[in-house]
């Protein structure tokens, strides 16, 4: 079994593979040189173009509400709904204000504070019962994300942590994160690593006409199948695991841990590194699922080509839906079930092969 073992390693550290996990290693580097430091970096400008957007339209709806105000004065109709919403365009205005000159000063406590009290105004006008389609652009999704948006900045607050106010920093829990974002670039490049080092697991074999010398070495041969589906597996599952620690080493050389940060999960605030633990261990179940399927069948395939192809194929069309935050909430039964379920896909693959007639087969 050793032998075999050995032997499976060498195979599968071939030439063509060592290039795929090195381009795979060098992406990773690129991508967060290229990609996600410069999307930090334009973070700040844009989010003063933004606020500076906000000044110009709360000034704007402030001056309108105050005309409004007047004429309704002068033929003696009641203002009072038309007074609390300019008090609050022109709160909102002052809030804007000190926003931006923040960002631009890079004061992320005073930027924290203002934040948080321009959050708290809009949370009290819809308390009271005021129309939120007026307020649409400040919700960003909804009344219940801004409560819990509240009750995080809160929670940072008193934990004396401000950085929260740089959503975009790539700190070393940042970077991991972005591996459980369908349709993210890092993701993205370590699924097109496993298939393509796997795609032709068992069908080179059948290409090359060496199956029947294969199945016929020392050994059963379900040992000769378990020998390259363990090592396979194996090694795909740890060379996967080191181009998600590269992102994670650079963001950690970088911008700092970034362990303060909480991610809210059916209204609980879970720490950021319990977040990503557990998602990581879903990562490696569901990378090991991707590697067996492949691997199975690349046994009933007798040309690689025939099976890549329809892989990435699958692989782009599924960047373009929101499949993973489906599949990074499932629970751990339905997680045992998946293992389970490589556990029986290898053990009837097993049998077949113990009864297949190598003559007749292509």
């Amino acid at each position: 079994m050793k032998t075999l073992i050995y032997n499976e390693i060498r195979i599968f550290f071939s030439k063509r593979n060592i290039g795929i996990f090195i381009i795979g290693y060098l992406s990773m580097i690129v991508i967060f040189c290229f990609y996600f430091v410069p999307k930090h970096n334009n973070y700040i400008s844009s989010q003063v173009h933004y606020y500076e957007q906000m000044v110009t339209s709360d000034a704007t709806r402030s001056k309108i509400i105050t005309e409004q105000i007047n004429r309704m004065k002068e033929i003696g109709e009641d203002t009072e709904k038309l007074e609390k919403s300019r008090d609050f365009w022109q709160a909102d205005l002052e809030n804007c204000r000190l926003v931006s000159y923040n960002l631009e000063h890079e004061n992320a406590h005073c930027i924290a504070e203002t934040m948080i009290k321009r959050d708290k105004l809009l949370q009290k006008v819809i308390d009271e019962g005021g129309d939120l389609s007026s307020y649409s652009i400040m919700l960003r999704n909804d009344e219940r994300d801004l409560k819990n948006r509240i009750k995080l900045q809160d929670m940072y607050m008193k934990n004396q942590f401000y950085d929260f106010v740089y959503e975009k920093m790539p700190t070393a829990y940042y970077m991991l994160s972005n591996f459980f974002v369908f349709g993210g670039i890092p993701i993205i490049v370590i699924l097109a690593c496993v298939i393509l080092s796997n795609f032709d697991c068992w069908s080179k074999d059948f290409e090359s006409n060496t199956y029947k010398l294969l199945f016929t070495m020392t050994g059963s041969r379900a040992k000769i199948y378990l020998s390259r589906t363990i090592v396979t597996s194996i090694t795909t599952m740890i060379m996967s695991l080191m181009m998600i620690s590269i992102l994670f080493v650079l963001g950690y050389f970088t911008y700092g841990l970034g362990d303060e940060v909480f991610v809210i999960v059916k209204n609980t605030f879970v720490p950021i590194s319990m977040w990503c633990m557990n998602n990581l261990m879903i990562t490696i179940v569901l990378l090991a699922f991707l590697s067996t399927m492949i691997q199975v069948l690349s046994l009933f395939t007798n040309s690689g080509i025939s099976l890549l192809v329809p892989c990435l194929c699958l692989l782009v069309l599924l960047t373009d839906i929101n499949l993973f935050s489906s599949i990074f909430s499932i629970n751990s039964l339905i997680l045992w079930i998946i293992i389970l379920l490589i556990v029986i896909i290898h053990f009837c693959m097993v049998k077949y092969l113990e009864r297949i007639d190598l003559n007749g087969a292509n």
